[in-house]
C-alpha cells in the first residue's frame, strides 16, 4: 500500500523542479534552431580582368645613361710649374687657341736667355772659324801652311756649325717651354670641369681641365656582363629624361673590351642621329635596346604574377561560375615593365590587381560588370 506524503509542501516543489527542466529544454532547443539557420552568402568581390592572347612581341631592356661629346680633352701642362692663373670656369664655351690658364713662366724666361746668350756666342765662334778657315787657305795657296793644318781648319769650322745649330735648337727649346706655360684650347668647345687651381704646383701633363669638343654628341652607357652581348645585335634608340616622348635612334659606336675594375661594367658609346642642339652635354638619357620580334608568350603585368615553393602561378576567371582559379604559369622573359608566360590558353581571363586577397574557388565579378541589387532591399 502506497503512503502518501505528509507534507503538501513536497508535491509542490517537485512540480517546480519538473517546469525549470522543461523550461531549460525549451531554450536549449531555440539555441540550436538559431545555429542551424543560414547564414547570407558574402558578396562577390570585384576584381580587374585581362584577356591574354600569345603573339609576337619584340624584347627590350632600359639602361641610363649621361650625354658626352664624341671627343672629350683632359688639357694640361707640358712643363711643371705654379698655376698663378686660371680664365676660365666649368661650363665655360671657349674658341680654338683661347688661353685657358697660365704657370709662372720666370724659371723658364730665364733659361730663354741664357739659350739666346749661347746662340749668340755660338755664332760669333762660327764667325772667327770661317775666318780662320778662309785665311788658312789663303796661306796653303801660297805654301806657307800644310795641306794638314788646313784640314784642321775645316774640322774646326764644321764644329762651330754644329755648335751653333745645337744652341738654336736649345733656345728654341727654350722658347717652346716659355709659351708652354700658357694653356690654350685645342679646339672649340665646352668646359666641362675644372681640375687644379690658381696656387697648385702641376707636373708636366697632369689634368687641369676638362673639355667636352664641338660636334657629335653620344650618349655613354654601362652595361652588365650579362648583357654585353646584345649590345651588338640590339636596335638602340635614345630618349632625354626631360623630354621622354621624343626618341631618337642611335647606334653603337664603342664597346669597351675590358670591365671596370670597381663597377665590372662595360661602357659603351652610342652615336645619336639628332637634330643640331638637341642633346646637352650632361644631360640624363635613356637608352633603350629592342631585340628582334619573336613568338615570346603572353604579355601580363607583375602585379599578376603570385609565387610560392611549387612555382608561379596566376588566378584565371571561370565566367561561367563566376569564380576563380589557380593556374601554374612558366615565365618567359621581360619586355619593359611586363613579364612574359606561357601555359595559358588564348583568351584566358586573368586577375591583374589585388591577386593576394582571393582564395581557390572565390566567387568574384569582374569590375566593369553591374553590381546586382540585394534581396530586400529598399529604394
Amino acid at each position: 500500500m502506497t503512503t502518501l506524503s505528509k507534507h503538501p509542501s513536497a508535491h509542490k516543489r517537485r512540480y517546480a523542479v519538473a517546469g525549470l527542466g522543461a523550461v531549460a529544454v525549451a531554450a536549449t532547443l531555440a539555441l540550436y534552431a538559431c545555429s542551424e539557420a543560414p547564414q547570407a552568402e558574402p558578396p562577390a568581390r570585384p576584381v580587374k580582368l585581362l584577356t591574354v592572347g600569345t603573339a609576337a612581341v619584340a624584347p627590350s631592356f632600359e639602361l641610363a645613361g649621361e650625354v658626352r661629346a664624341r671627343v672629350e680633352s683632359k688639357l694640361g701642362f707640358r712643363v711643371a710649374g705654379k698655376i698663378v692663373s686660371r680664365r676660365v670656369e666649368a661650363g665655360q664655351r671657349v674658341r680654338r687657341g683661347e688661353e685657358l690658364a697660365r704657370i709662372d713662366p720666370r724659371d723658364y724666361q730665364l733659361a730663354q736667355t741664357a739659350a739666346d746668350s749661347a746662340v749668340t756666342a755660338r755664332r760669333a765662334d762660327l764667325e772667327i772659324a770661317q775666318s780662320e778657315y778662309r785665311r788658312f787657305q789663303d796661306l796653303r795657296k801660297q805654301g806657307y801652311v800644310s795641306e794638314q793644318e788646313l784640314e784642321r781648319k775645316r774640322v774646326a769650322l764644321s764644329a762651330a756649325e754644329s755648335a751653333l745649330k745645337q744652341a738654336e735648337s736649345g733656345a728654341s727649346l727654350e722658347g717652346n717651354r716659355v709659351d708652354d706655360t700658357v694653356l690654350r684650347a685645342d679646339a672649340d668647345g665646352v668646359v666641362t670641369q675644372t681640375l687644379a687651381d690658381v696656387g697648385e704646383v702641376v707636373e708636366p701633363g697632369a689634368p687641369v681641365l676638362l673639355l667636352a669638343q664641338e660636334g657629335a654628341r653620344e650618349v655613354v652607357v654601362e652595361f652588365p656582363e650579362d648583357r654585353t652581348p646584345l649590345a651588338r645585335i640590339a636596335k638602340a634608340e635614345v630618349s632625354l629624361w626631360a623630354a621622354p616622348g621624343v626618341k631618337y635612334p642611335a647606334q653603337l659606336r664603342e664597346l669597351a673590351g675590358a670591365a671596370d675594375p670597381v663597377t665590372r661594367t662595360f661602357r659603351a658609346r652610342y652615336s645619336v642621329k639628332a637634330p643640331a642642339g638637341a642633346l646637352a652635354l650632361g644631360q640624363s638619357a635613356t637608352l633603350t635596346l629592342r631585340l628582334p620580334a619573336q613568338k615570346a608568350g603572353m604579355r601580363l603585368p607583375t602585379t599578376a604574377l603570385t609565387g610560392d615553393n611549387n612555382g608561379t602561378r596566376v588566378w584565371v576567371y571561370d565566367a561561367a561560375t563566376s569564380t576563380v582559379k589557380r593556374v601554374p604559369v612558366q615565365v618567359a622573359g621581360l619586355d619593359g615593365n611586363d613579364v612574359l608566360v606561357a601555359g595559358l590558353a588564348d583568351g584566358a581571363q586573368v586577375v591583374v590587381a589585388g591577386v593576394h586577397v582571393l582564395t581557390e574557388g572565390q566567387k568574384v565579378r569582374p569590375m566593369d560588370a553591374p553590381v546586382a541589387a540585394a534581396a530586400g532591399s529598399q529604394p
